[in-house]
């Protein structure tokens, strides 16, 4: 009996130990597809978020001048400013989307057979600049409003994360494109050769900087699909209206499409981002490489790029923060520009902006109160 007890001890404690070393290894390796989910039970169970200030606003924080960081007084400005991002990005004075994207339509992908009101699938494949691709799912219901809402998932992986609120969607009618962030799953992670470095693989994005030149900005891959594959499909649909959803990264990538493309009528921007004075050196929300490209923010900070995601007629952009996220954009320091976004809104007199601050979710995620809150929206 003690010798059973014994063993029973032993494999406890290599469990254990197994267990600690995985996670671990896991924090301290940003590569690993599964790292941000392990970072955020770490948090959840051992941090108990003890770093984090829900609450307060450090005073620091007050010593920035928010009018004097938004260059935006007119239409005129916000053109500039667009036209400027343009051009930052794509390398050129217009969006080009020269390569169409590779569709197969009505695909069969088990995961989702058990989606309401779902008429078919196509798969959308748009390869771009040294072998990196986007691969993203149309989603058309049986019983549509003519709509299509864009859904792009965060650093958490595959947009099959995404599968309850693309399929509250569809519930209601709406046709929807989901997105994954550049690298992650269903997306490749190709390997090159750069000048003057060597053979690498794409696996973060940290990693883009290497691609960077006059001639070409990483930043393109993860605006440039959304694109191209908006093109096709207005082309080839007779949607009616696009709106945009983004969950994280994806909330930084809704933001930044909405400023850049004025067919995104709604937009909702769900867990991030913040202005960069409110997350440098602040536990984790100092973001990942495309959050911290001094030269983009340079063309339109993300204080302007609120004001032109919210810009135009029937417009709207609605930002979502959880209060007691685990992750990041937690707590209240938004309460420290919404006015100032706000009163040029009422000046411009074209569009809305508006923050919700959902004090019950306490996970990195769409709530059913954030959902049923942008299904209202959406509706008016």
């Amino acid at each position: 009996m003690v010798e059973k007890m014994t063993k029973t001890n032993k494999f406890l404690i290599i469990t254990v130990i197994s267990l600690i070393f995985v996670m671990g290894y896991s924090l301290g390796n940003e590569n690993l597809p599964f790292n941000d989910s392990f970072k955020l039970l770490y948090q959840d169970i051992f941090q108990k978020n003890s770093d984090k200030n829900f609450e307060n606003i450090d005073p620091f924080f007050y010593k920035t001048d928010i009018n004097s960081l938004i260059k935006i007084e007119s239409k005129e400005d916000i053109i500039l400013k667009r036209n400027n991002l343009i051009n930052f990005i794509w390398k050129n004075n217009i969006i080009n989307s020269i390569t169409d994207p590779l569709i197969e339509k009505n695909i069969q992908d088990e995961r989702y057979i058990d989606l309401d009101n779902l008429n078919q699938i196509n798969k959308y494949e748009l390869r771009m600049e040294y072998g990196v691709n986007s691969i993203a799912y149309l989603f058309l219901p049986e019983k549509s409003n003519n709509e299509l809402v864009i859904y792009h998932q965060g650093h958490s992986g595959n947009f099959f994360n995404g599968y309850e609120t693309i399929n509250q969607l569809l519930k209601n009618n709406y046709s929807v494109i989901a997105f994954s962030m550049p690298l992650l799953d269903p997306n490749n992670q190709p390997s090159l050769n750069v000048p003057n470095l060597g053979t690498i693989t794409l696996k973060n994005h940290n990693n883009f900087q290497f691609l960077d030149s006059e001639t070409f900005s990483s930043i393109k891959y993860f605006v440039h699909p959304i694109f191209a594959n908006l093109d096709h499909i207005e082309k080839n649909h007779n949607f009616n209206k696009f709106h945009m959803i983004g969950i994280s990264g994806g909330a930084w990538v809704t933001t930044l499409y909405s400023a850049l493309d004025e067919r995104i009528e709604k937009s909702y921007a769900i867990g991030g981002p913040l202005p960069r004075f409110l997350t440098v050196n602040v536990p984790a929300n100092q973001g990942d490489y495309e959050l911290n490209l001094p030269l983009l923010y340079d063309n339109a900070n993300i204080l302007e790029l609120f004001i032109m995601s919210s810009y135009g007629n029937e417009r709207e952009h609605m930002k979502i923060l959880n209060k007691y996220d685990p992750c990041c954009y937690y707590g209240i320091t938004f309460e420290i520009f919404e006015k100032n976004i706000q009163n040029k809104m009422d000046k411009l007199d074209n569009g809305s902006f508006k923050i919700h601050l959902d004090t019950m979710n306490k996970k990195h995620s769409i709530s059913k109160e954030s959902m049923n809150l942008i299904l209202s929206s959406l509706l008016k």
